[in-house]
């Protein structure tokens, strides 16, 4: 299936969603994960997860416009295992990987929403023991919210010394940022 085929189908699950639940302007959290449950019970997750991540050489370009829509509690760990196995599988293709993230629409309360999902991964990283982060060459963030110096200044803190310097961000003005660990 093609991705704008998904595309098309997940934004119409989610339409259908919300003309039978009204959009909560407060306390969304929880509706956005029953809308995104219900966009999986109605569509392959397997067909789903091949468009979060998609395989170009030895790049993964994480789709994060898919996994918002997708994204709850209940499929972390389907979600985990699933990039794990790509990833694996294109260290074994090409030595090496790239991450490629699209944080276009992302915000603080997305942030908020998924981080654990963020920490499911990288524990359950650690616990599989397949060294990942040894063949990562460069993550590549586009389209970051422009609130980014201040979520770098969380984020890269605490993450893993052996990749602070390979994190490069383009940001919407054009310029990029290389960053480098102190």
């Amino acid at each position: 299936m093609e991705s704008n085929d998904i595309l098309n189908k997940i934004e119409s699950a989610r339409n259908e969603y919300y003309s039978e639940n009204q959009k909560n302007m407060f306390f969304k959290k929880q509706q956005k994960f029953e809308c995104a449950e219900s966009i999986v019970n109605n569509i392959d997750l397997n067909t789903i997860l091949s468009v979060m991540f998609k395989v170009e050489e030895n790049n993964i370009i994480f789709n994060y416009g898919v996994f918002k829509a997708v994204a709850s509690p209940n499929i972390y760990m389907t979600i985990a295992h699933y990039l794990f196995q790509v990833t694996d599988s294109v260290i074994q293709s090409h030595g090496t990987y790239n991450l490629r993230v699209d944080l276009a629409g992302l915000t603080m309360s997305a942030i908020e929403r998924y981080k654990s999902f963020v920490a499911l991964v990288s524990a359950e990283g650690l616990r599989i023991g397949k060294g990942f982060l040894k063949h990562l060459e460069l993550v590549h963030v586009h389209n970051p919210p422009t609130f980014v110096e201040y979520l770098c200044g969380i984020v890269i803190p605490i993450v893993d010394n052996s990749i602070k310097d390979r994190f490069v961000i383009y940001m919407k003005n054009g310029n990029v940022v290389k960053y480098v660990s102190k």
